[in-house]
């Protein structure tokens, strides 16, 4: 089933192609950096390239060229992916800078032993920090919009 969805339809499989190539790089980024493998930066969000950015660029790229580019179909999938850069840099990008706060008081209160308020369970059951790895700065949005571009170009190179 997920075979004929993704070798059926051209433009949901150069996405899939684009997101899977920028994990990757992703991964291979936090590899070479870190001299060791964590698995989640094979589906995590967050870092360089924008996933999300490339899913989207591909999409809208595949879009202009199968529909052309005063289509409906093409002015969906590009509003979509202003959206998604948009939305990259901004609220979750802000969001993370947030929970890099949160997990410095977090740690802070833990070192001083300070007693929370009765009742706040905020603190105290969490195990692990708050995920701080969750928006984008420009630049990986722009390598993310760059690798999905590339992806749809070679593949309408491709596959026509």
């Amino acid at each position: 089933m997920i075979y004929k969805i993704l070798t059926f339809n051209y433009l949901i499989t150069i996405g899939v192609v684009s997101w899977i190539a920028a994990q990757a790089i992703k991964s291979l980024i936090f590899i070479f950096r870190n001299k060791r493998i964590d698995f989640k930066t094979l589906s995590g969000a967050g870092g360089m390239p924008s996933a999300h950015s490339a899913l989207v660029c591909s999409v809208a790229v595949g879009t202009a060229h199968e529909y052309g580019l005063s289509s409906p179909y093409f002015s969906f999938a590009f509003t979509l992916a202003v959206i998604v850069m948009y939305d990259a840099m901004g609220v979750r990008h802000a969001a993370g800078e947030q929970a890099k706060a949160i997990n410095s008081i977090q740690a802070y209160l833990k070192k001083h032993r300070y007693e929370l308020p009765e009742g706040d369970e905020y603190f105290e059951h969490m195990l692990t920090g708050l995920n701080e790895s969750l928006g984008h700065t420009p630049t990986e949005v722009i390598a993310g919009m760059a690798l999905g571009i590339l992806i749809a170009v070679l593949s309408i190179i491709w596959l026509h």
